[in-house]
């Protein structure tokens, strides 16, 4: 089944960081780093539902400069992009200009890409890898001590009411869970799902949103989004793994951060 659901929840997450930043997506330079199936698919949803950028970067590997040309000629053509769009190209780790990026995107299967320490302060990290393009605890440990930084996973929505859940454990399993895995499993928020699991369920539900296998394309992800919205689902709170970012600094960082809207 498609993730055209994680598409909808990954953008949802770019609007929601940029309201609790206090900051505008109109003057953000955003960078994303990786433009395989998934930010190929983000990229325009983000530019079909929200304000443009001021600027895009788009990183990928050597082997695709042609393929990133033909994305940015895209975006101008199809999409009526109007602002600077820069091709960053990387091997093992991402090139300095994505830490230019106010916000950045991260769409990679490559672990760790992103260095949190050469990061610039105020800025905004929304990330859809598998794994994590940056180091997490490093990216906690940053947030907690200097709060100078925001950061979130992308695919997780929010429900406007409690979903049920059941579980069920073999005692054999339950037995070598540790304290933070039990938890997880039997603590986690009512109102969060993940979006590649809502996507199979919407498909169920509404007649014009037909099951897909594979990635869709950008007027599938477009209806998902939409439905989202109509049903009142948001981003989930900003997390990652199972830290959530406290509000209390999520504010500090907008006080210091954020711009008079």
């Amino acid at each position: 089944m498609a993730r055209l659901s994680t598409m909808g929840a990954v953008v949802l997450t770019i609007n929601k960081i940029c309201e609790q930043g206090g900051r505008d997506l109109s003057t953000e330079k955003v960078g994303f780093i990786g433009l395989g199936s998934v930010g190929m698919n983000v990229l325009p949803l983000m530019l079909k539902c929200l304000p443009h950028p001021q600027e895009i970067t788009l990183c990928d590997i050597y082997s695709k400069l042609e393929f990133l040309e033909n994305i940015k000629q895209d975006l101008v053509q199809r999409l009526g992009f109007k602002g600077q769009i820069n091709v960053a190209l990387s091997k093992t780790t991402v090139p300095e200009v994505i830490y230019d990026s106010t916000l950045i995107v991260g769409a990679t299967n490559v672990p760790d890409v992103l260095d949190i320490r050469q990061v610039k302060p105020g800025t905004l990290i929304v990330d859809d890898s598998g794994p994590h393009c940056f180091s997490v605890e490093q990216a906690i440990q940053r947030f907690q001590e200097q709060e100078d930084i925001l950061f979130s996973e992308g695919g997780m929505l929010r429900s406007p009411s409690p979903i049920t859940t059941t579980v069920h454990l073999q005692p054999s399993v339950e037995k070598i869970l540790n304290k933070a895995q039990r938890a997880a499993v039997f603590n986690s928020n009512p109102f969060n799902i993940m979006g590649c699991g809502f996507s199979g369920l919407l498909s169920s539900k509404f007649e014009q949103l037909e099951p897909i296998v594979g990635m869709g394309d950008g007027e599938e992800s477009q209806l998902h989004y939409q439905i989202l919205q109509e049903l009142e689902f948001e981003a989930g709170d900003l997390h990652c793994e199972h830290y959530v970012l406290p509000k209390t600094s999520i504010a500090n960082f907008r006080h210091h951060f954020g711009k008079e809207l």
